[in-house]
């Protein structure tokens, strides 16, 4: 099994994801859109997805709808129709999440509460869906949100947006499953300054990824098995 793995920053790392495909023998492939950190230049040629048996889109810096990035996320907003149109399992985080949305039907546009740090999320319990989503706490790091596209099922939310959707074979996240201490070390060496800039302490975060990591991870790889569970029958899968 076959797995593609896209990478928009030159930071970003699959981490607790990554491990959970590998553990699992499935075979990694990635594709790097921007090489330099702070640089919106990034690929605009993407990886036929309908050449693996799943992918994975991770986070970014950038905006799905800013200008700047537009050379890359139109072409990779193509890719995932493709791959939706194929019945190709696509797993997003974050901003991989917010690109699933768009692609989907659904919008992204800045949220009135921006999360940065380790947060619950509100499960809806009684939405019947293939996959459950734990409550957390998960690291967040964004400042947009996305709306749900027609057709889909909302499985979570905080006062930010929605959390999670499924729609056919896809699951968008808005929160970081593959983040333990490792990921976040690689992201505050070039962006800590982000943090600064809104209050907070780059610290805290770590003492959060100490504090949480152990459940959290079990819990992101308890989502990977329910994913490849549910695209792989279809039968319902709670984590």
């Amino acid at each position: 099994m076959r797995v593609l793995f896209v990478h928009h920053d030159p930071n970003s790392t699959s981490g607790v994801v990554g491990r959970a495909f590998e553990q699992r023998g499935w075979q990694v492939s990635e594709h790097q859109v921007c090489e330099v950190v702070d640089s919106p230049t990034g690929s605009t040629s993407f990886p036929d997805p309908t050449a693996f048996d799943a992918v994975v889109v991770f986070g970014s810096r950038w905006s799905v709808y800013s200008p700047e990035v537009a050379h890359w996320v139109e072409p990779e907003l193509l890719m995932l129709q493709t791959a939706d149109r194929a019945g190709v399992p696509v797993l997003g985080c974050c901003f991989g999440g917010q690109l699933l949305a768009s692609a989907l039907g659904g919008a992204v546009a800045p949220t009135e509460h921006p999360e940065i740090g380790w947060f619950e999320v509100e499960p809806h319990p009684l939405v019947a869906a293939p996959v459950e989503i734990h409550s957390g706490p998960w690291l967040q790091w964004h400042g947009d949100a996305f709306s749900v596209p027609p057709g889909a099922t909302e499985l979570a939310r905080t006062i930010a947006g929605p959390q999670a959707f499924v729609l056919r074979r896809n699951l968008a996240l808005q929160f970081h499953p593959e983040v333990d201490r490792a990921v976040l070390e690689a992201w505050l060496v070039d962006d800590a300054h982000e943090l600064l800039e809104v209050g907070l302490i780059p610290n805290d975060l770590l003492v959060g990824a100490d504090e949480f990591g152990g459940d959290a991870e079990r819990r992101a790889d308890a989502l990977v098995a329910a994913f490849l569970t549910w695209v792989g029958n279809g039968e319902p899968t709670a984590l």
